[in-house]
């Protein structure tokens, strides 16, 4: 199949032709008169590779009522996502050689991302004995967390990083001292104590950062932050990367740079996530560690979970939101047409920093580069709402919103998983 993409701005430039064959980008040029199987007239669509997401929950095996791992894909190419890293807490665990295998087989055969298993650090995600790790990267795990948790034996911790630097396996860190947390629902403080919400402190987070640092850097492990949500975590990462260089690299989501805890105060589950929203000056901050490159990606946390599971409570609601397919449009509504980011940083951010974390070729937007591509409409809207999210579950933090920022396509390998062209 050859794909004629006219009059397209790679990374919001002058208007290109590109041409794709046989997986690749075989032309770009100011104008192509090559022969083609299927042509798009673009009239100005930005292109950009397509995104990495690093932290996602699948949720299949076992959660299929919340997601499904088609369900996902469906929903990941709709938001110009082609690869993306499923955590482990599923049903079962994903700690299992077979499990890991089952997870890149079935995302093989659904055919439109490509779902990279990171697997459980310890057996059940239990804190009590360590998953064998060489035999689950052979299988096709990329990765270790025990994401939605922490491991809290320090010396088992020690061990673990141990064992992933031996076999050659990224660490992604869920940093949290729960016994800090504590059946907390939002973030602690004035806001909390207003709504009647028992607080997470901030120190939940950055004592898990501190300690986890301290171990990676003890036994020179390599290892990436998830999800942080603090202006404190910016300064300790920062000065851990300084004094360990190469192996430390983090990241946020997009919920931390656009709602704050004042946000919480309507009581909407679709704003419960863990870590909690913080304080608008943390949302501030993380947006300039992003400016300034102290945070190497910006991730989803995709975490879908059912209506009347988020119908609970605020206090019983659990954790987590859908943001796949809302991880672009909301960067380029929020950040790109503000002038706040450049289209430079979204594909420093969502591509290429992830792809380097997980040891995979950089996309170019060059002859001879993979065709793995995304063209967004920056300048169209698109309505949030539970008829337009692919996921099976829709609990966005956008819904009844309006977005600018429309996926038109997006091309893995060359074939074209997604049209709204």
């Amino acid at each position: 199949m050859r794909i004629l993409l006219r009059g397209v701005k790679p990374l919001g430039r002058a208007k290109r032709d590109i041409l794709i064959e046989k997986g690749v980008i075989s032309q770009v040029s100011s104008h192509i008169d090559s022969s083609y199987d299927k042509a798009f007239d673009l009239d100005g669509a930005v292109l950009l590779p397509s995104l990495v997401d690093l932290h996602s929950h699948t949720r299949q095996p076992g959660g299929d009522e919340q997601e499904t791992l088609e369900s996902f894909s469906r929903a990941a190419v709709h938001g110009g996502v082609t690869a993306a890293v499923s955590m482990p807490n599923t049903s079962p665990v994903v700690d299992s050689p077979s499990i890991v295998a089952w997870l890149v087989s079935e995302s093989r055969k659904i055919g439109l991302v490509d779902i990279l298993p990171a697997a459980s650090i310890t057996v059940g995600q239990q804190g009590r004995q360590l998953t064998e790790m060489a035999e689950l990267k052979k299988a096709g795990a990329v990765a270790i967390t025990e994401d939605g948790l922490a491991v809290e034996d320090s010396r088992l911790m020690r061990y673990a990083l141990e064992y992933a630097k031996t076999v050659g396996l990224p660490v992604l860190l869920h940093c949290e001292d729960r016994r800090l947390s504590d059946g907390g629902a939002m973030n602690e403080g004035r806001v909390s104590l207003e709504l009647g919400l028992r607080g997470i402190p901030e120190i939940s987070e950055t004592v898990g950062i501190l300690r986890d640092l301290e171990i990676a850097a003890y036994v020179g492990a390599r290892v990436h932050i998830c999800h942080i949500s603090l202006a404190r975590s910016v300064a300790i990462i920062s000065f851990y990367k300084k004094q360990f260089p190469g192996l430390i690299s983090c990241e946020t989501a997009p919920h931390y740079m656009i709602f704050s805890e004042e946000d919480v105060r309507g009581y909407s589950t679709n704003l419960k996530m863990n870590p909690p929203l913080r304080r608008d000056s943390d949302r501030k901050a993380i947006i300039k560690a992003l400016k300034r490159q102290e945070i190497d990606c910006i991730a989803t946390d995709h975490a879908p979970h059912t209506v009347w599971d988020k119908e609970l409570e605020f206090s019983s609601a659990p954790f987590g939101i859908v943001g796949v397919e809302t991880w672009l449009s909301s960067l380029i509504h929020y950040f790109v047409r503000p002038g706040i980011l450049e289209w430079e940083d979204v594909v420093r951010l969502c591509c290429d920093n992830p792809r380097r974390i997980l040891g995979l070729p950089v996309v170019r937007l060059e002859e001879g580069s993979v065709a793995d591509l995304v063209v967004i409409d920056p300048d169209s809207e698109w309505q949030v709402d539970e008829e337009t999210l692919f996921s099976r579950s829709k609990n966005s933090p956008f819904l009844g919103q309006r977005l600018k920022g429309k996926i038109l396509l997006t091309i893995k390998s060359g074939r074209i998983v997604y049209s709204d062209y």
